[in-house]
């Protein structure tokens, strides 16, 4: 008995198209796009080692963007209210995106859905699946950056 190992190709592309249109990742989140929210998250993620902010050059690289992409999306924030700028004191060609008060608490309660939509997700898995998901979904990545990278 022979077992066609790629009999599951069209339901692998089916799958990914169909995550394509699911945009969980595109909806309006507390009336923010959902770029503009990543971006929040990551300022606020960046905001380690004593720092309260973060650099266009390091949302860049975690949300695998280009830095002019970032830049306009800090600058609507900064319209809104969410993020200033501020220039270092010891190096002013280096300026940190921090979040102001409203982006604080706009990013701890965007959080907190996002926990709470993976913490469903787990729940409607279960443990054993979740983990499997999640080394699987990692291997899927690994794959699909070096077919990018071998693209270019």
């Amino acid at each position: 008995m022979s077992i066609d190992k790629y009999e599951n190709v069209e339901k692998l592309i089916d799958i990914f198209q169909r995550f394509g249109k699911a945009d969980w990742r595109k909806k309006t989140i507390l009336g923010l796009k959902a770029s503009e929210m990543r971006v929040l998250l990551c300022v606020k993620h960046g905001s380690v080692n004593g720092s309260r902010g973060t650099t266009v050059k390091y949302i860049s690289k975690r949300l695998q963007v280009t830095s002019p992409t970032v830049t306009q999306m800090v600058n609507s924030l900064i319209e809104s209210g969410y993020v200033y700028r501020k220039s270092d004191n010891n190096d002013r060609r280096i300026t940190e995106i921090m979040l102001t008060e409203k982006g604080e608490q706009l990013a701890v309660e965007a959080k907190k859905r996002y926990h709470e939509m993976f913490i469903g997700l787990i729940d409607h898995l279960g443990k054993e699946q979740s983990d499997q998901l999640i080394g699987l979904l990692n291997d899927v990545f690994e794959y699909l950056d070096l077919v990018r990278h071998q693209e270019n």
